[in-house]
C-alpha cells in the first residue's frame, strides 16, 4: 500500500543499536504517517559537549553526516523522534515544528535553540520511570543487605555471617520529584521507607500523596541531613551543573547513600570522592558520570564506595511501545488543537 499524499512526514533519528527505543514498525503501519528512519547519532564526546554548551568547531567536525536520501527526508519532516539532532537544523529541516525526544534528558537538543526556530520540544518523561525506579531500589537493597559481600564470599567459598541493615524505617530523600522520583517513592514506601521530597516548585506546608514530607528547596539541608539515602532525579540545566558540591555533601548523614540517575553534570565528582573518603555519604551509586563513557583512568572506577553502571538504569523492554504511545497521543493532540504532554520550557531546560 502506498503512503497517502497528505500523510504527516516523520523522521526517526536513531542509530541502529538504539532503534528498540522506538517501535518504528508500529509507526510505519499507523495510518496517516510517512516514516523515514535516519541512522544518525553524535559520538559520545560530541553529545557531552552539546549537553554542556561547549561545542567548538573542532568538536562539531566530529558530528555524524547525513546521506543525500536522509537529508531529503529531513527537509520534508514535520516532526522527528530523536536522541541527537544534526547541526544547522533550521536550514536542514525548514518544515519541522515538533521534536519528540527519546529520553527525559534533552539538554543535547538545545531547547532554547529549538524554541528560536519555532520548534516545540517534548521529552519522554515517565517513559523510563518504572525501570529506573526498580534500578534505584535494587541498588539500595544491595547495599543495605550487603549483597555484594555475600556474592564475593560465594565466589571464594567462604561461609561467614555478615551484618545487614533493616530497611523498614529508613528515610529516602528525593531531590527532583518528577516521574522518576515519584516512581521511586512509591516503591520505597512499599518497603516502609519514609520519603522526603523536594523540587523547584515545592512550597512550605505543601502536601503530596506520594511523599511523607514535601520540603522546599531552600531547606535542602534538612532533607540531606535526615536521609539514609538521597536520590538525585533532577533535570540537567546550566543552573544545575555541579549542583551537588562539597558544601552539599557535607550536609549528608554519615554512612548514607547517594544515588544519581539523572545526569553526571549535576555532580562535582572530585568533591564526591573527597566526601566518600570522609563517609558523608558512605556510598555512591552512579549510573551517570560527568564524562561518558567514563574514562578508564577515572578514579570513580576504583573507589571502593562507588557503585558504577554505564548509563543503564532504564530497560529497553517495553520502552519503544511506551514512547510511541506518547508520540501518537501527542500527534493526535496537535491535530485536534489540544495541549501536548511533556512540553519542555526552554527557559528552564525541562
Amino acid at each position: 500500500m502506498g503512503v497517502m499524499a497528505d500523510a504527516t512526514k516523520i523522521c526517526v533519528i536513531l542509530p541502529p543499536p538504539m532503534t528498540a527505543l522506538t517501535d518504528i514498525d508500529r509507526l510505519r503501519t499507523t495510518p496517516g504517517l510517512d516514516v523515514h528512519h535516519i541512522a544518525y547519532r553524535d559520538p559520545p564526546h560530541v553529545r557531552s559537549a552539546r549537553q554542556q554548551r561547549r561545542l567548538t568547531p573542532e568538536i562539531a567536525a566530529d558530528c555524524g553526516q547525513l546521506s543525500a536520501e536522509d537529508a531529503a527526508a529531513l527537509a520534508q519532516a514535520e516532526a522527528v523522534i530523536a536522541l541527537d539532532l544534526p547541526l544547522d537544523l533550521g536550514a536542514r529541516a525548514p518544515r519541522l515544528t515538533w521534536v519528540q525526544a527519546v529520553g527525559a534528558g534533552i539538554e543535547q537538543l538545545d531547547p532554547p535553540g529549538l524554541a528560536n526556530l519555532g520548534i516545540t520540544l517534548t521529552n519522554a518523561s515517565g517513559v523510563a520511570a518504572a525501570p529506573i525506579a526498580e534500578y534505584v531500589m535494587a541498588q539500595l537493597l544491595a547495599i543495605w543487605k550487603n549483597v555484594r559481600t555475600f556474592d564475593a564470599q560465594q565466589r571464594d567459598r567462604i561461609w561467614e555471617k555478615q551484618p545487614s541493615t533493616l530497611v523498614a524505617g529508613k528515610t529516602l530523600g528525593v531531590v527532583g520529584f518528577g516521574a522518576i522520583g515519584r516512581a521511586t517513592a512509591v516503591r520505597a514506601r512499599a518497603f516502609d521507607i519514609q520519603v522526603l521530597a523536594t523540587s523547584r516548585s515545592a512550597t512550605p506546608g505543601a502536601k503530596d500523596s506520594d511523599a511523607d514530607e514535601l520540603i522546599p528547596l531552600d531547606r535542602l539541608d534538612d532533607l540531606l541531613g535526615r536521609s539514609d539515602a538521597v536520590l538525585a532525579s533532577m533535570p540537567a540545566t546550566p543552573r544545575t551543573i555541579r549542583y551537588f558540591d562539597a558544601a552539599k555533601f557535607a550536609m549528608f548523614k554519615p554512612g548514607s547513600i547517594f544515588c544519581n540517575i539523572s545526569r553526571g553534570t549535576i555532580v562535582d565528582e572530585q568533591a564526591l570522592l573527597a566526601a566518600l573518603d570522609l563517609g558523608r555519604p558512605g556510598h555512591a551509586v552512579l549510573d551517570v558520570t560527568f564524562t561518558e563513557p567514563t574514562p578508564p583512568d577515572d578514579p570513580l572506577w576504583a573507589h571502593s564506595a562507588v557503585h558504577l553502571t554505564p548509563h543503564s538504569s532504564t530497560s529497553r523492554e517495553g520502552y519503544g511501545t511506551r514512547l510511541v504511545d506518547l508520540f501518537l497521543d501527542n500527534l493526535d493532540r496537535r491535530r485536534t488543537g489540544r495541549p501536548l504532554r511533556n512540553v519542555v520550557d526552554p527557559s528552564l531546560g525541562y
